[in-house]
């Protein structure tokens, strides 16, 4: 029987065979593979003076993070979810001193303010 979803068994691949048998080759990357491969790349900076090899995963967060530093408000809105699951973690493993109320009344204000401008833009 032919029809929808069920072709003539003379057209269809025989058992153990492949329908793309060039398809992708074995061990070849994919783009989260290559990705990764890329961000573990060993670059050279000079820092305090002294030539230091790091990768550049850690130069881009390190730049991410002077940004932020700067006052810069798209870097700080990236980090600020990320300090606050390190917080949290951190909250967890020991018992340390909670945020005051005047903090987290700042923290929440900053991010209400910053929200709305981003979606004024």
């Amino acid at each position: 029987m032919t029809g929808y979803k069920n072709p003539p068994k003379e057209t269809q691949f025989p058992a153990g065979v492949s329908g793309n048998p060039s398809g992708r080759p074995k061990g070849s990357k994919n783009t989260f593979k290559l990705i990764e491969e890329i961000l573990e790349q060993k670059i050279m900076i000079t820092q305090d003076g002294k030539a230091l090899k790091i990768s550049k995963k850690i130069a881009m967060l390190t730049q991410l993070i002077n940004s932020a530093v700067k006052g810069n408000l798209k870097a700080i809105s990236a980090i600020i979810p990320y300090m606050l699951q390190i917080d949290t973690k951190n909250e967890e493993n020991q018992k340390t001193e909670t945020l005051s109320v005047d903090d987290e009344t700042f923290i929440t204000n900053f991010i209400n303010n910053f929200l709305k401008e981003k979606d004024n833009e």
